[in-house]
């Protein structure tokens, strides 16, 4: 993706998310809340640089800085996994896998997604009773800011609970394929990226090229 000075960040990720060839409101909200994600970790750690400085040099510490990062940090990296799904940036060992034929390979990773998704499904279960447990006995944290502990896992448990549904439409739309022996779209869909695939993706700014409008267009 060839970013234009001229142009909002925010434009751009609407564009950027318009293109891609899944449901075009989970993309734009997927784009939408890593970027919030993004920019609150960075946030978080100008917050706790701060808070290291003006101890260090002014003995003044802000109080519940760590609290507040860790917080952010466990929201913001809920937040990602979705767009890990939905980018195919999810680390998997491809060794034998590469040995086997497009067709093996394609059930395999329609079978990956079936186990990713029942693996967010345990995750969104265990998050759950945590925060059902923090709302019922009104649960604070033992910190000097006293943060209701139902506020920051409930935001949690939504951006697991995303990705979970991410990975659920990503699986339907990977076994739909795949029953139509469309093993191209499948790859799209869920495959892992091959070497020229990263190699494209990190020339145009880390854009899937297998997204990319002109392959969406049908075109080259």
């Amino acid at each position: 993706m060839r970013v234009d000075p001229d142009r909002g960040i925010w434009k751009i990720i609407f564009q950027e998310a318009l293109r891609k060839p899944m449901f075009k409101p989970i993309n734009l909200f997927i784009h939408i809340i890593v970027q919030v994600g993004g920019w609150a970790l960075l946030s978080a750690a100008f917050l706790v640089t701060y808070d290291v400085i003006t101890r260090k040099l002014l003995n003044i510490s802000i109080a519940g800085a760590d609290e507040i990062s860790g917080y952010v940090f466990a929201i913001s990296t809920a937040c990602a996994y979705s767009y890990a799904l939905l980018t195919r940036a999810n680390i998997r060992i491809d060794f034998i896998y590469n040995k086997l034929s497009i067709k093996i390979q394609r059930i395999l990773d329609a079978l990956s997604m079936v186990l990713t998704a029942g693996f967010l499904a345990v995750i969104c279960y265990f998050a759950f009773g945590l925060v059902s447990d923090a709302i019922e006995y009104s649960s604070k944290s033992i910190t000097p800011l006293q943060t209701p502990l139902a506020i920051p896992q409930t935001i949690w448990f939504a951006a697991l609970c995303f990705a979970l549904f991410t990975a659920i439409v990503l699986t339907v739309m990977s076994f739909t394929a795949l029953l139509k022996s469309d093993y191209n779209r499948v790859n799209e869909l869920i495959g892992i990226p091959s070497l020229d695939e990263e190699i494209q993706a990190e020339l145009h700014g880390g854009e899937d090229p297998s997204q990319s409008e002109k392959h969406l267009s049908g075109k080259g």
